[in-house]
């Protein structure tokens, strides 16, 4: 079985290596290297499990199809709201915008914060020499610390709640440790920014403050879209309509059809402004988390049908506690370099699945799952989709990104001591 997880070992190396060891051979090669190793992954899978069928249809139909839907919208209406914002391009100002993104985040997606936030943020700061730091505290703080207070706010919660997860726990419980990661990376932002600035001599020029938002229809979408994704039309919906949604079409058909619905809504408004949508940045994400979700499909698998071992395991070396801890750096490890998603999914089932057990009897493995799930997800580039679809608009704007290992220097030692502290405060 060792042989399945061969190719996602070869894809994180080779996102992580190749544009270090041979940077003009992978842009050359990129496309071909990642269609092989699907190739293979799928033979693989068909080779050696009985449920092959079962592990193929759920990694593209049930898993990627509705995933690439919901982040082609958001991409697309974020493209259709215009945030004008004239601000001094000074630490106070990045600082105070940051913030404000990571609480916003947890009301409309880490998504969707990202692509209607990201473009004022490089306009505050468009005469700056250094904004590689901006890029990176604002993956951190918007594209993934920010959706920890609401199931709206990241996949992860959103799986939670459909399991049973009250709406309010996340508020309820996890606000003090989304507060020690917002002021511990705001704080220490602040201190590299002014760096940054000293070194560059750069001063900010002072303008008064103002903020012009155009696009109403495109919001009013955005909250339509937020809402379609938080609604359950398998419980809620098709109890009223139980004929359609059961026998005309599928309810996840139904959803992604709406959403898709927007976009021509969206692509419609747009164009009548005379605008158009670049979609260089998306093309980039869907083809690289196409092949992620291809390549981790048979490791959940395995890690799902040995659960219980782990479970056992976790438990024996835990010397009598809940074991929050080992479930946090867990999946820690699995929310870095696989999709949080089904991360947070297997440790909540791991843990036993009743949502009610977790959020009153183990509170604290329920908040260990919850907070690695989302906040690491800002370890790597590939662990949160938001963070290489910035990455990729960054640097269609001329922002030189780190690579893979260079942005992990960052994470590692930004986001990580930070999570030590909040595992050792979850024993």
């Amino acid at each position: 079985m060792v042989i399945l997880s061969i190719p996602l070992v070869i894809v994180l190396f080779s996102v992580a290596l190749m544009p270090l060891i041979a940077p003009k051979f992978w842009r050359k090669s990129e496309d071909i290297t990642f269609l092989v190793i699907s190739v293979f992954s799928i033979a693989s899978v068909c080779t050696m499990l009985p449920e092959a069928g079962t592990v193929i249809k759920c990694a593209l139909i049930d898993d990627y199809l509705p995933f690439i839907i919901m982040l082609f919208t958001l991409y697309v209406l974020g493209h259709g709201i215009h945030i004008r914002l004239k601000a001094p391009s000074s630490t106070l100002t990045n600082a105070s915008f940051l913030a404000c993104g990571s609480i916003l985040a947890s009301f409309i997606g880490t998504t969707g914060a990202s692509m209607l936030l990201l473009r004022p943020f490089l306009a505050i700061n468009k005469d700056r020499l250094s904004k590689v730091h901006l890029i990176i505290f604002f993956i951190f703080l918007i594209a993934n610390i920010g959706g920890l207070l609401t199931p709206l706010g990241d996949p992860p919660l959103l799986l939670g709640y459909l399991s049973g997860v009250d709406f309010s726990w996340e508020l309820r419980n996890i606000t003090f440790y989304w507060l020690s990661y917002v002021i511990v990376c705001i704080t220490i932002f602040s201190i590299v920014d002014k760096i940054m600035t000293q070194r560059a001599c750069h001063k900010s020029v002072k303008h008064r403050v103002s903020i012009k938002v155009r696009g109403l229809p495109h919001i009013v979408l955005i909250v339509a879209t937020v809402f379609i994704l938080f609604f359950n039309f398998e419980h809620d919906f098709t109890l009223k309509l139980p004929y359609i949604c059961h026998c005309i079409v599928p309810h996840i058909c139904l959803k992604n059809a709406i959403l898709l619905g927007f976009c021509v809504i969206s692509f419609c408004l747009q164009r009548k402004q005379r605008e158009s949508v670049d979609l260089e940045a998306f093309k980039e994400v869907s083809k690289i988390f196409l092949v992620i979700f291809i390549v981790i499909a048979p490791v959940i698998f395995m890690l799902n049908q040995n659960s219980d071992l782990i479970h056992r395991y976790i438990v024996n070396t835990s010397n009598g506690t809940d074991g929050a801890p080992i479930y946090f750096w867990l999946c820690a490890a699995a929310s870095s370099f696989l999709d949080n998603a089904p991360s947070y999914l297997l440790f909540f089932n791991m843990a036993g699945g009743d949502a009610g057990e977790l959020m009153y009897t183990y509170p604290n493995i329920l908040k260990a799952i919850s907070i690695s799930a989302v906040v690491m997800g800002s370890m790597t580039y590939i662990g949160n989709a938001p963070n290489i679809m910035v990455k990729s608009m960054a640097a269609k704007n001329g922002i030189q990104m780190p690579s893979f290992l260079g942005y992990m220097t960052w994470s590692c030692l930004v986001i990580l001591p930070i999570s030590f502290f909040v595992a050792l405060a979850l024993k």
